[in-house]
């Protein structure tokens, strides 16, 4: 298959991984592998944190072509120009199908997949519905979903929700997940039960993802709970992070790992007991699958793109991401259970994500693709 993939959310390298999300473009990655051509156009927008990258055009494998791009912006319209043309222009083969993810992407581009005579398929994401409440934007994307084929949502609780905000739509929505690569997926041994509970959050520390919320958690926890915190990433809420932990008097339970490799971070992962990110907007953070492959209870939020995934009580935990109470609930459970306990939702998690391999999900995407423009 020729595809053409338009996203922002495409970081040019690991590095930019630290603003940009790698899920899609381990999906490219894969498809690539499996001798699909794909030509990605990587749009990079005004307001974006990831640099724009020395090298604009690469290519990942033998099958994958990139590109960045750097659209107009309208400042009064607040919206985004790009050349149809020239895309076109750069195009190396004919696509079979345009797939574009997030509204400035789509909204800029949709119209090449009419031009070209080929399908298109949308990725549906937490921003996009967030971004139908306003009249404006709503009205937009009515007129565009009208012309796609499919919908890739997300997560199962973001297609719920695109079903509910764009009614008409329900038998072209499929869901995409995200998946891990096989090295992450380790083996689950009955652990020896630490003497302290060790909890670990793996973010980029930004206010969304709520990092200040689990530090406020872990204070009402009773003094009889041993813990500590690793947090590993950083970001602009470091510093903040840092001050509430001095407020609390949690510096001597709490360490700042900064940035780590992947590989560090899986160590890290594999040591841990509990993963906590109650964080909102998520889509289906791929940390989640990360941190329950290598053995780590999580914790997530409910309503967010992992519920669906982890459920409450079987192979991890959900909470409210609004309330700190709620998130102190739910360590506390994992700090008072024995370690049989704890051992029996590990292996519950091992069994959810042993259909969750990048190769599987990448394959089950383009599956629901072929099948939609058929």
């Amino acid at each position: 298959m020729n595809i053409l993939f338009i996203t922002q959310l495409f970081p040019a390298n690991d590095e930019a991984v630290r603003y940009t999300s790698s899920a899609l473009r381990e999906f490219v990655t894969c498809w690539g592998n499996s001798g699909h051509q794909v030509q990605v156009i990587r749009p990079y927008f005004s307001y974006e944190k990831e640099p724009f990258p020395q090298e604009a055009t690469f290519k990942i494998g033998a099958n994958v072509d990139v590109e960045f791009i750097r659209p107009v912006r309208i400042p009064l319209l607040k919206l985004n120009y790009y050349s149809n043309n020239r895309i076109l222009n750069k195009l190396r083969f004919k696509p079979d199908v345009v797939i574009c993810h997030l509204y400035n992407s789509y909204f800029t581009f949709h119209r090449l997949a009419q031009t070209l005579g080929v399908p298109l398929v949308i990725g549906i994401h937490m921003s996009d519905i967030k971004i139908s409440h306003n009249r404006f934007h709503h009205w937009h994307q009515q007129r565009i979903y009208a012309k796609a084929s499919a919908f890739a949502c997300r997560s199962l609780g973001y297609q719920r929700l695109f079903n509910k905000q764009f009614q008409g739509f329900e038998s072209k929505t499929f869901v995409a997940l995200s998946g891990l690569p096989d090295h992450f997926f380790t083996t689950v041994h009955r652990r020896e039960q630490h003497r302290e509970l060790k909890v670990i959050t793996v973010s980029w520390l930004i206010k969304r993802k709520q990092v200040a919320q689990v530090l406020k958690a872990l204070a009402l926890l009773p003094k009889a709970i041993e813990w500590t915190y690793s947090v590993i990433g950083t970001g602009e809420e470091e510093q903040r992070l840092r001050a509430i932990c001095g407020e609390l008097g949690l510096q001597t339970k709490v360490s700042f790992l900064g940035q780590l490799s992947r590989t560090e971070v899986l160590a890290e992962l594999q040591q841990a007991d509990l993963f906590v990110l109650p964080s909102v907007n998520e889509t289906l953070g791929l940390v989640y699958l990360e941190a329950m492959a290598s053995g780590c209870i999580a914790i997530g939020s409910k309503g967010e793109g992992i519920d669906g995934l982890i459920v409450d009580g079987e192979n991890g935990f959900l909470c409210d991401p609004s309330s700190i109470d709620s998130i102190a609930e739910k360590i506390k459970l994992v700090a008072d259970m024995d370690e049989g306990h704890r051992n029996e939702i590990r292996v519950k998690a091992t069994e959810t994500l042993a259909e969750f391999t990048i190769g599987k999900k990448s394959e089950e995407y383009l599956e629901h693709v072929k099948k939609a423009i058929s």
